[in-house]
């Protein structure tokens, strides 16, 4: 038997007895059980891991809303949340395979905060995109102060548009909240690092990372953190049973001894949208006020529709058209133009 498939086989064991022990800890209401993977468990992890970053579909279609709740003292259970005019509905494309960095996505309408005052909210409706070759944005409407403008404004430039990579968007579209683009930027590590990472003789030794089988709502998980850290820690939990689904994340600071959350991330509703491909449905993500005195903020995310691997796809969709009447900004030929009349 070689020391791979020893490895495999030892996890799958430890991960078998956990289900039994979390089964025993439901009947009885134990404390529920906790198993600290080793190195080697952890090793034997990573080329699953790594399978699940690469994204499994060839297409994908999500049609979404995202608005924002607040409520000012997150520990009063009797408090509910109010929700604010803050609001954002689209429809976003994401390529697979060979096609994995292409990416549409079109706001319909986005109510955001603009400034103090009589009219604090600006709303918006617009379309970004990349084409694998160049990015696309396109402005459509913008209404604040009771008056609606026709935009009518597009850029042409050579890379991914700044929107595709924020993680608001990635929200909006629940993207973010999938396993393979948590970390939607190149300074981020992947999970994949991570698992590596916390596996390197230095990081053993000063105990940087856990990594343990754990239950979160009820579920057992893979339970990935940055240790107990004198500064507080962060800790993700990942759904192995369902394709290394992210169904958690918390990150928590210590100040004086005492623990104060930041933000916490709950994926409520997974589905498997094709055969292996799962795709977070409703999700909660609650986050502390920057000042003193504003209260909590809770992104909610619901996907009405979501369609992965269609077989009859238009690839073309990536490239979003300039209709005529719009001003176009080409930052690729270094030229202004009007749709229509060049």
């Amino acid at each position: 038997m070689s020391k791979k498939y020893y490895q495999r086989a030892k996890i799958m064991l430890r991960i078998a007895v956990f289900y039994f022990l979390f089964g025993i800890s439901l009947i009885t209401q134990a404390e529920e059980p906790k198993i600290i993977l080793s190195a080697e468990e952890i090793d034997a992890l990573i080329p699953e891991v790594e399978a699940a970053e690469e994204k499994p579909f060839l297409n994908l279609k999500v049609e979404s809303e995202l608005w924002v709740e607040t409520k000012a003292d997150l520990s009063d259970p009797n408090e509910p949340w109010q929700r604010t005019p803050i609001y954002v509905s689209c429809t976003g494309w994401f390529g697979g395979g060979s096609n994995k960095d292409k990416k549409r996505v079109d706001v319909h309408k986005q109510v955001l905060r603009w400034q103090e005052g009589a009219a604090p909210y600006i709303e918006e409706s617009y379309s970004v995109g990349f084409n694998g070759q160049h990015g696309r944005i396109l402005r459509h409407t913008t209404t604040h102060s009771g008056k609606t403008h026709h935009t009518k404004k597009g850029k042409l430039q050579a890379d991914v548009p700044e929107q595709l990579k924020d993680n608001f968007l990635g929200s909006c579209t629940g993207e973010y909240f999938t396993f393979s683009s948590f970390f939607n930027s190149e300074a981020y590590r992947t999970f994949s690092k991570l698992f590596r990472a916390c596996t390197t003789p230095a990081a053993l030794e000063a105990k940087a990372f856990e990594c343990a089988l754990e239950e979160f709502q009820g579920i057992p998980c893979i339970k990935f953190g940055s240790g107990e850290k004198p500064w507080g820690r962060e800790s993700w939990w990942i759904d192995q049973s369902r394709g290394f689904s992210l169904l958690g994340y918390e990150h928590i600071t210590t100040r004086d001894g005492n623990d104060r959350l930041i933000s916490r991330i709950k994926i409520e509703e997974l589905k498997e949208v094709a055969d292996g491909i799962w795709w977070p449905m409703e999700v909660s993500s609650i986050s502390r006020p920057y000042e003193a005195g504003k209260p909590w903020r809770r992104f909610v995310y619901r996907a009405s529709n979501v369609v992965a691997n269609a077989p009859d796809f238009d690839e073309n969709v990536f490239t979003i058209t300039f209709p005529d009447g719009y001003t176009i900004d080409d930052q690729v030929l270094g030229k202004k133009y009007r749709v229509g009349e060049e």
